[in-house]
């Protein structure tokens, strides 16, 4: 429906029997070498996908580099509304990092583990009625761009199908969900963030906003400790980036002030990643891969498996160190007052 494109529903006790049952209908077979993504309904994922992934993962027509999406509500409708917007979406994932690049088999790998949790990207379709073009307008704060999840982003026009957030997996069953920025913050911790624009307050006047051009510096480090059981983790997150708008119009440009800004944001990315990972220790879900550094500390594999990181997780002390330098301030030098006939503003 619409282009090259056609959405055929089947009912079918199993995935390959539908396959045949499709072939029926159509003057050519099913090809399953292009698949780029394969989706699951946010119901079924929450009863548990191990049999789904594992008849999808044993089929040789599919790539382990497919794409896998949890939709929130019907998987049927989500698809149909593709049309074909997921296919370029999955490559601008490195340009904001509001989903993660999650692959068949890093699922299906994450289901399997010993020392790490799956997720997947989380879909959804936009509601028109999020966007309120009447209405008393909202501070930058009220309503920041990256905390909502998928289908909740406030704006009109374009696809209904929106990629925004993760999908939380306890094994294979979903067991929450991380925001846009939640999921920045998660790909940091996990060493795969590249860039993004991100917003903070204003430190000397926080009513104003101030938009900055995020990207990894230096690659994460983690550490862990044992210690009479309990999980000591220490994560060193390294950051820079470029000053993109000074609403305030204060000099945040001078040597003597751009620590303001460094030490605003350092803040802000520290307070929301222990707040994320406290979430997903509720959850009891490592997601941020921390178990592959503590799996050293075992000396056998059997000593590692009887741990039981998945279970410990939830009682580990986790500190995060955080450093962000301004390497550029744009095109502008200096900011100054706008002077008008009245007063300086």
């Amino acid at each position: 429906m619409g282009g090259d494109y056609t959405t055929i529903t089947i009912d079918a006790p199993s995935f390959f029997t539908g396959i045949n049952m499709i072939n029926c209908s159509l003057a050519h077979r099913l090809d399953f070498m292009h698949t780029e993504y394969v989706v699951f309904s946010e119901e079924m994922a929450k009863t548990g996908l191990s049999t789904y992934i594992g008849a999808v993962i044993r089929y040789r027509q599919i790539r382990r580099s497919t794409s896998i999406i949890v939709a929130k509500g019907s998987a049927c409708k989500f698809l149909e509304e593709n049309q074909p917007f997921i296919g370029s979406a999955l490559s601008k994932t490195t340009n904001t990092g509001y989903f993660p690049p999650v692959t068949l088999n890093d699922f299906y790998d994450g289901i399997k583990s010993t020392y790490r949790q799956p997720i997947a990207i989380l879909g959804g379709l936009n509601n028109p009625n999020n966007y309120q073009e009447d209405g008393e307008k909202a501070s930058a704060f009220q309503s920041p761009e990256g905390q909502y999840y998928a289908g909740e982003m406030p704006r009109k026009g374009g696809s209904k199908v929106e990629l925004y957030g993760t999908a939380v997996f306890d094994g294979d069953k979903m067991v929450g969900e991380l925001t846009g920025d939640e999921t920045r913050l998660l790909l940091m911790l996990m060493g795969d963030f590249k860039r993004g624009f991100f917003t903070i307050k204003d430190p000397k006047m926080p009513q104003d906003v101030v938009p900055l051009d995020v990207r990894t510096s230096r690659k994460t480090k983690i550490h862990v400790d044992i210690k009479n059981g309990k999980p000591y983790i220490n994560a060193e997150i390294k950051l820079e980036g470029d000053i993109l708008a000074i609403q305030s119009m204060i000099n945040y440009e001078d040597i003597s002030l751009k620590p303001l800004l460094e030490k605003a944001f350092e803040q802000q990315v520290k307070s929301e990643m222990d707040a994320l990972i406290d979430k997903c220790k509720k959850e009891k879900s490592d997601v941020f891969r921390f178990g592959t550094v503590a799996c050293s500390k075992f000396l056998t594999i059997q000593d590692w498996e009887q741990y039981n990181w998945n279970k410990q997780f939830e009682n580990a002390e986790v500190t995060v160190n955080v450093t962000f330098n301004i390497r550029r301030t744009g095109m502008l030098m200096k900011s100054s007052p706008v002077i008008g006939s009245e007063r300086s503003k």
